[in-house]
């Protein structure tokens, strides 16, 4: 049956619309009013579309918002965004005459470009560079374009026959992004390769959810916001203090920023599956999916974790420790803070209680599908 629109879907949106803030309170970046409240209202109002061609047009819509947001900062970037809308457009287009096997492949395609994932990856390196907050707030849409996805064109039985090119291209591009990213000589590269490496893992998690899991690819999905999301802005937060952070350079940082070392470690650390956080469970749910599916995509995505998580090591390593370095800048704000605080226990709470997520969002998705409950 259809799903009532009083159960939509409140909790990833919820989400959605704390990554998209984070930014402006954190760093103080503060776009045009009407980009914030153009964006907010795109996600919400394709959220709740019950109907797919309005739902994809709505979102392309909002990604041209996030490709205007871009283009001081990053042309290329910019570029990318405004052709993942007209992929976006394009499924609209499919679902309007009925192809959902061609709306799949365009919806995949959007997610692909705006997650960065090898040889994508162009636009999103561009931002990774040049403005990671801003790569934050489009990540925030990106959540809902996946939720999209597995609502509207996740459930044709042709898309099925996608899913096992879906995990191999995905696992593929996980684990070249994780060998890119361990031998990265700074922050930034650093940032660039963690970011295609999930998107490499959330092209998998949508090759699982074609064989119906949606609770490992929205899981995956939130967690890479989220993680991502908060690591970027510790970034940009430390660059603020001492600039560009090249690893040949002293590191030492942690007694001087300590609060702001202990954030990043907790959310590089999310990004690979630290127990107690739900990058663990989102891991978890997505590898006993695809082991029935794929054994060998799966050693891939436990390989890359693995490099990534030593990626992780090092980037902290490099930056926070060793003999310390003195600096008058002062550690994170309070407005910071609280920020990362809430981030962070998000992360915590949907690792120690993941159905409080998963729970309404599966029942909604599940009723999508013909002969669903």
């Amino acid at each position: 049956m259809t799903p009532d629109v009083a159960s939509a879907p409140w909790e990833t949106l919820a989400v959605c619309l704390l990554l998209l803030a984070a930014p402006t309170v954190a760093v103080l970046h503060r776009p045009a009013w009407w980009l914030l409240a153009g964006m907010a209202g795109s996600m919400a109002a394709s959220l709740f579309a019950g109907d797919g061609v309005v739902a994809y047009a709505i979102a392309a819509g909002g990604t041209l918002l996030h490709a205007v947001h871009a283009v001081r900062v990053s042309r290329t970037g910019a570029a990318t965004l405004v052709v993942a809308a007209l992929a976006t457009g394009g499924a609209a287009a499919a679902i309007a005459e009925g192809a959902l096997a061609a709306a799949f492949l365009l919806s995949a395609l959007a997610i692909a470009l705006r997650t960065g994932i090898l040889p994508l990856h162009g636009g999103v390196a561009s931002l990774c560079d040049r403005a990671p907050v801003v790569h934050t707030q489009q990540m925030s849409s990106v959540i809902a374009l996946v939720f999209l996805h597995l609502r509207h064109v996740d459930h044709d039985p042709a898309v099925a026959a996608f899913a096992p090119w879906l995990v191999t291209y995905g696992a593929t591009a996980c684990l070249l992004a994780a060998l890119m990213t361990v031998v990265q000589r700074d922050l930034r590269g650093f940032y660039r390769g963690t970011t295609a490496m999930h998107g490499g893992m959330l092209m998998a998690a949508l090759g699982a959810a074609a064989i119906g899991n949606f609770a490992a690819a929205l899981l995956v999905a939130v967690t890479v916001g989220l993680a991502l999301g908060g690591l970027g802005m510790m970034i940009t937060s430390l660059e603020e203090r001492v600039g560009p952070v090249d690893y040949r350079g002293p590191g030492g940082r942690a007694g001087a920023f300590p609060v702001l070392a202990a954030c990043f470690i907790f959310f590089g650390g999310a990004g690979v599956g630290l127990p107690g956080t739900a990058g663990f469970v989102a891991d978890d749910l997505l590898l006993h999916t695809l082991w029935s599916q794929s054994p060998a995509a799966t050693v891939a995505i436990i390989l890359a974790s693995a490099l990534l998580a030593v990626a992780t090591l090092i980037a902290y390593s490099r930056s926070f420790l060793g003999r310390d370095t003195a600096s008058r800048a002062p550690d994170l704000a309070v407005r910071e803070r609280a920020v990362a605080v809430l981030l962070l226990a998000l992360l915590v709470v949907l690792g120690v209680a993941p159905s409080l997520l998963l729970a309404p969002a599966d029942a909604f998705l599940s009723a999508t599908v013909p002969g669903g409950l």
